[in-house]
């Protein structure tokens, strides 16, 4: 009976093991994110208590849709009611022409929250789904700047 108990055991160890590898082994993508600070797209964000500008309470509060703050030695790309992190001490901002991303496919807000929403992989962090998270912003009709970022959560620091 122990040697039964056994052999499951390493059955069952052997298994763990080999899920832990397929999921650590899956091809993570790079997702390049424009972010238009020139927009003047509104959006409304949920928050504990606000007036909007009819001084109504009422729980939300609009803001614009793409915000940049910029802390200590980071920037911190705000889109919807998602949070980026660009640090200064760890990345280079890329500044490179608009002919050099045409190639690129650019995300929205959207569909990077649906893939994170879809993953079957269980990730803790979104940022850990994806190998590199860009934002991409246009600084004149031919330049832009790529930032490397971090998706900032609950448990990360902004």
């Amino acid at each position: 009976m122990k040697i039964v108990n056994n052999i499951k055991y390493k059955i069952l160890m052997l298994f763990l093991i080999s899920t832990i590898n397929c999921i650590s082994q899956s091809k993570k993508e790079t997702v390049y994110i424009l972010f238009d600070g020139n927009s003047k797209e509104k959006c409304r964000l949920e928050v504990e208590y606000s007036s909007d500008n009819d001084g109504r309470l009422d729980g939300y509060q609009t803001v614009n849709k793409y915000r940049k703050k910029y802390k200590n030695n980071r920037i911190i790309f705000e889109i919807y009611n998602e949070n980026f992190v660009f640090d200064k001490q760890k990345f280079e901002p890329d500044t490179c022409s608009v002919q050099n991303f045409n190639k690129i496919k650019l995300e929205t807000i959207e569909s990077i929250n649906k893939k994170v929403k879809d993953s079957d992989l269980g990730y803790l962090f979104k940022n850990s789904l994806f190998n590199k998270i860009y934002l991409v912003e246009k600084i004149s009709e031919t330049r832009i700047i790529k930032y490397e970022v971090y998706w900032a959560g609950e448990l990360t620091s902004e």
